[in-house]
This record gives structure tokens, C-alpha cells and sequence, in this order.
């Protein structure tokens, strides 16, 4: 399984949030046992969210954000949290000119929860269950040396994402154009 290895005190989840790493963990992943893809699909939740469609690699991501805070004294708990306000987040400008939330982390040693910004340069607006479908369905046409189709988004939505079946879908909208950018068309 896929995992990158940020510098602390970081907390990104790229695997909800990063196109490029989403891409590589399905060519990765190819092979993954189902219940590995299941667990790794679990943690994209179920809500809305924003990916991040731009070049930077989640390793610079995390280095320009630290350097952001180091910059600013900012990288200790306590500094950062005040920063934080009463709001609970900050925006962050990137060398992209994408936009990104930093919240407070609750993960040990990472308290700088990072976010692409709502509707901000290079992100877009996904469904999280289009976006596990997309990621599913595109391992499961490498995986069964299938095109995707119906049948094939339904198998996967039932055995790996324990989702209601979909009657249909087209690439021009919702599930099909978030498969489409999955797989890079």
C-alpha cells in the first residue's frame, strides 16, 4: 500500500485529496488484495471534499508548509494553534497559487492538518463516494482487464465500497468525469 512519508509535523491525506497520488495508488495497487483497497478506500469518508488537480507533489506541499510556518515562528503547537484563531484555520498560499487549509490535527505529532482550499485554483469539488467509485472501478479495469461499464462500477461499489448500485453514468458528468480524471483521460 501506498504511503507517503511527510515530514512532521504534517497531516495531508492525499489519498482523499491529491489527483497525482491517487493516480500512482491505482497503478500501485493494481494487485492489492480487496481487503487492503477496502481499508485504504474506507479512510476518503463519505462527504464532500477538494481534490487538488495541480503539480505539486505532496512532498513539496508539505515542505513549502513548513517552511511557511518556520518562516513566520510558527511551527511549534502552541504558536501554530494560536494562529489558528478562534476561526480553527488559516489559508495558506502555495508557489502554484493554489490556496490551502491548515486546521488543527489530531494525529500524534501532527498538528498541522492541511486541505486544499474550497474551491480554490487547481482543486476541484468531488462526492467522496464518486471519487472511491473512480479510484475502485479504475484498479478493477486493470485488475480484471475490463472496461469500465455498469456492471463492473457495481461489482466494485457493492464488494469493495459496500455502496447502492448506480443505474448508469456518462463521462461528460458526476462519477464518470471524476473516473475520467482518475484515469487520466
Amino acid at each position: 500500500m501506498l504511503k507517503p512519508l511527510l515530514p512532521k509535523p504534517v497531516l495531508f491525506h492525499p489519498l482523499k485529496h491529491h489527483l497525482g497520488y491517487i493516480r500512482k495508488f491505482v497503478r500501485d495497487n493494481t494487485f492489492a488484495t480487496e481487503q487492503l483497497l477496502r481499508d485504504a478506500l474506507r479512510t476518503i469518508g463519505s462527504s464532500q471534499l477538494d481534490l487538488y488537480l495541480g503539480s505539486l507533489t505532496p512532498e513539496q506541499i508539505a515542505e513549502e508548509t513548513i517552511l511557511y510556518l518556520q518562516e513566520r515562528q510558527l511551527l511549534q503547537p502552541k504558536a501554530y494553534l494560536s494562529y489558528l484563531g478562534t476561526s480553527g484555520y488559516q489559508l495558506l498560499p502555495l508557489s502554484d497559487g493554489s490556496n490551502w487549509t491548515l486546521r488543527w490535527g489530531l494525529a500524534e505529532g501532527r498538528y498541522v492538518h492541511l486541505h486544499p482550499g474550497r474551491y480554490a485554483l487547481h482543486t476541484l469539488r468531488v462526492k467522496a463516494n464518486h471519487l472511491k467509485t473512480a479510484i475502485a472501478a479504475s484498479i478493477a479495469c486493470s485488475k480484471y482487464s475490463q472496461p469500465a461499464h455498469v456492471g463492473l462500477l457495481n461489482q466494485v461499489r457493492a464488494e469493495w465500497l459496500e455502496l447502492p448500485p448506480i443505474k448508469s453514468y456518462t463521462s461528460e458528468k458526476g462519477l464518470g468525469s471524476i473516473f475520467e480524471l482518475v484515469q487520466g483521460l
